[in-house]
């Protein structure tokens, strides 16, 4: 049996969407001149890497890789792949860690084991995941000119 709880609400997914637009502008405000490969560093250390893959007027997809050290070198630990609409002013993850192509809603038990709402669950990561950026200081410097990157 299913709830309307179990649903997710389309506005439920806008408002998350728009959040998650909002806080990655601040941590990477000028992602519409970004071509090309970024790097934000913590503590002297490259940790956060963006790699814009399709820039267009409207929409971005960028690559966003977190990394951790180990054992003097660093390990990929998280890679997800967003899309960035700037007119609509929303971000969603379109990918991660390899997945590709996430459905809203899938029936379960299913082939690959995702959640009945795997796509929410994802941005609901990307979320928290910025908002812990924001708390920690991981940011971007302001592009110096237009083909500086």
């Amino acid at each position: 049996m299913h709830t309307l709880v179990d649903k997710p609400c389309l506005y439920d997914m806008m408002q998350l969407y728009e959040d998650n637009y909002r806080y990655l502008l601040r941590i990477l405000p000028e992602v519409k001149r970004i071509s090309g490969t970024v790097v934000s560093e913590f503590n002297g250390r490259p940790v956060l890497f963006v790699d814009m893959l399709e820039q267009c007027p409207y929409t971005s997809i960028m690559a966003v890789t977190h990394y951790l050290s180990s054992g003097g070198g660093i390990a990929s630990d998280m890679e997800l792949k967003l899309r960035v609409s700037h007119d609509a002013r929303v971000a969603e993850v379109i990918g991660y860690q390899g997945h590709v192509r996430i459905l809203p809603v899938y029936r379960y038990p299913n082939r690959r084991m995702y959640q009945r709402h795997e796509k929410k669950q994802v941005n609901l990561f990307l979320r928290e995941w910025l908002l812990y950026c924001l708390r920690y200081g991981f940011q971007f410097e302001p592009l110096s000119s237009p083909s500086s990157i």
